[in-house]
């Protein structure tokens, strides 16, 4: 790592941020070296698993480490004089900001955190867009009394709060000082501080200014928000995507509304809806997730040095005797399975549209009499073997389970989500080939696609065209299209029920939409189903509403209680849920996110999840009213529809896997 500065307290979000990933890696167990690109005198030293080296001693550094991967910041320049002399080894360049020079060079891989920072450079190499790691316990406190400001330049604006302390003379302000700047002059009513623990400032902060002239994406908004810290905020696109909208935007130069705002969060109901709205929207941070991902990219990018190589032991390891002889004293798991796929989560443990959709394919190549295992590392409710529909799963660790795959040999690798580098890599290493399901169109899939999978198989058309404009790969990797599988004679209910249901009581996928309908009519009766992921939201509960917990058997404990089901999810790639629901005849009615669209078809009624009586006015016409029948019939027939082309992909699917077996 060539970075700018090393520092407990780091200067900036930039250097937070990386930070936080190389701490990460040093902690996942890589060797990591970090040489300081300003001209320090210090010697070296170790903090935190890191070793540290200043600039003077780069060349006996490299000589030490002999690096894998070089890792940089875009705009240091002493940093890519190392690189350009350090030939060979792969450079992951890190572009924290949206810099005037947009020249990013030819790195292996561009890094950028967010979108709106990718679209700002023409760059077209290999990238990926991964949101800065934060760890909510860091920043978590209870809010103090003043109106902060993190900065005290005109970038960071400023400007803008020397106006508003002039306007409001009797409010409390604070500024942290930026170093290395001319600060811009404030009022005596703002109190300057040093740069110190990010916690000690959001004790002190009741509301947290960001009119900045801009911003790649907005990390002390989302550092604040972990405390339920309202944000106001000039409306950058970085900013957005960061805070979504748990955030009020004000328009930078408008001074008077800036103020007004203040002035709404002074009322304890608008301060309270602010606040809640900034903790839900911080409440599905995975700060080890984060790392996990910027980890498994590094690694996929990681080129072992010759000598390295050499060392390396020829023999395939073996899974350790005191895991295996209590497997197989309870029938484990088959050691001749020619496709195994390795995974997180599996059925009927958890039971996500991810978990399904694999089942039901991994038990078409079963049917059709290929020897197939499915292995799970991240499940530890679960036994050591099971099996459902006759498909054997497996509950391994990560370690295990690697060292087991490669004494199966299998001809075929299949993964999805988190272990989707490392199974491609592990398929190289043994000559299989290997398979990537590609689930949705966010930018953590691009570690699995750059990692080389011999076959890509995506979810729906959409993905694919979202994905091919940010991935060369997509076009590059032979491909194959299975929308999520679902069969009309394995979910239809003899009869409907009764309720509004939702299915996965989570944020995202619309709890406050489903409570916010079942308020206003209050005579029909909801029905919610808990999820397999994100957290759930299960309560207030109304008089009209009940909860169930997730179960394996959908057809008898929801779909025979539900007469119209709502997906009012922010993101759905397809929607499994709202196209089980057809087979029944259930109308659906769904937020208009390009999956559910395309799983949905004519048969879906779409109304945006921000408007809640346009979902109550959709509600009652489904319900009982003249919509009914022509929605139940449109559902029955896009749900044969739907049957066609799963029994289609699936053949395909079948004659695609075995080609690569019998390869």
């Amino acid at each position: 790592m060539i970075l700018p500065a090393w520092s407990a307290v780091p200067a900036a979000g930039a250097f937070v941020t990386t930070r936080e990933y190389t701490l990460g890696l040093a902690g996942a167990g890589f060797s990591v070296h970090v040489v300081t690109s300003s001209k320090d005198p210090g010697v070296p030293y170790t903090d935190g698993g890191v070793q540290v080296w200043p600039l003077r001693s780069w060349r006996r550094a490299v000589r030490v480490a002999r690096p894998e991967l070089l890792v940089s910041h875009h705009g240091d320049r002493r940093a890519a004089q190392i690189v350009a002399q350090t030939p060979g080894v792969p450079h992951l360049l890190m572009v924290h900001g949206m810099s005037r020079n947009l020249n990013l060079g030819r790195p292996s891989l561009a890094w950028f955190p967010s979108r709106a920072c990718r679209d700002h450079y023409p760059y077209r190499g290999r990238a990926v867009v991964l949101p800065p790691p934060v760890d909510p316990g860091r920043y978590r406190t209870e809010p103090g009394e003043l109106v902060t400001l993190n900065g005290t330049t005109e970038a960071k604006g400023a400007d803008v709060l020397a106006a508003l302390a002039a306007t409001m003379p009797d409010r409390r302000f604070l500024a942290v000082r930026t170093p290395w700047h001319d600060p811009v002059p404030l009022p005596p009513n703002v109190e300057i501080a040093d740069r110190c623990e990010p916690q000690q400032v959001y004790a002190r902060t009741r509301v947290l200014l960001m009119p900045s002239q801009t911003e790649s994406w907005g990390r002390v908004g989302v550092e604040a928000a972990c405390s339920g810290i309202p944000v106001l905020a000039a409306p950058l696109p970085g900013i957005r995507e960061a805070l979504g909208d748990a955030a009020t935007y004000v328009p930078r130069g408008d001074v008077d509304a800036w103020v007004a705002e203040l002035r709404r969060l002074d009322e304890p109901g608008a301060y309270a809806a602010a606040a809640d709205r900034a903790r839900s929207h911080t409440a599905d941070l995975d700060y080890t997730a984060d790392l996990a991902v910027f980890e498994e990219t590094c690694r996929g990018l990681a080129r072992p040095a010759p000598a390295r190589r050499r060392a390396r032991p020829a023999p395939a390891p073996t899974v350790p005797e005191a895991r295996t002889a209590p497997q197989a004293a309870t029938g484990g798991p088959p050691r001749t399975a020619q496709v195994v796929a390795w995974v997180h989560y599996g059925v009927p443990h958890r039971r996500a549209g991810s978990e399904t959709m694999l089942h039901t394919m991994m038990r078409a190549l079963h049917d059709a009499g290929v020897p197939v295992l499915v292995v799970c590392s991240d499940i530890p409710e679960a036994p050591a073997a099971w099996a459902v529909d006759g498909v054997p799963y497996a509950q391994l660790g990560a370690q295990t389970a690697e060292a087991f795959i490669l004494s199966v040999r299998p001809r075929v690798v299949v993964t999805h989500h988190d272990y989707a580098p490392r199974a491609v890599r592990l398929a190289h290493s043994t000559g299989a080939r290997s398979v990537l399901l590609v689930h949705n169109d966010f930018d953590l899939v691009a570690p699995g696609m750059t990692a080389g999978p011999d076959l890509c198989v995506y979810n729906t058309e959409w993905v694919i065209k979202s994905l091919a404009v940010r991935y060369a790969q997509v076009d590059q990797t032979p491909r194959l299209i299975v929308h999520p599988p679902v069969l009309p004679e394995e979910h239809r209910a003899k009869q409907v029920g009764t309720h509004v249901t939702l299915v996965n009581l989570n944020r995202h996928k619309g709890v406050e939409t489903w409570r916010g309908a079942a308020r206003l009519l209050p005579r029909l009766p909801f029905l919610g189903v808990t999820g397999a992921h994100g957290p759930q939201v299960p309560r207030p509960l109304y008089g009209n509403m009940r909860v169930i917990p997730q179960t394996s058997d959908m057809r008898r404990d929801v779909w025979a209680r539900t007469r119209v089901l709502l997906v009012p999810s922010v993101y759905e790639s397809y929607g499994m849920a709202a196209v089980e629901a057809l087979a029944s005849g259930i109308p659906v009615i769904a937020h208009p996110t390009p999956g559910l669209r395309e799983a949905l078809g004519d048969a879906g009624t779409f109304v945006d999840r921000d408007d809640p009586r346009g979902w109550a006015k959709a509600i009652r016409s489904l319900y009982d009213g003249p919509q009914r029948a022509r929605a139940s019939a449109a559902a029955r027939d896009r749900s044969a529809l739907v049957a066609e082309q799963s029994r289609a992909e699936l053949a395909a699917w079948v004659d695609a896997v075995r080609g690569m077996v019998d390869g």
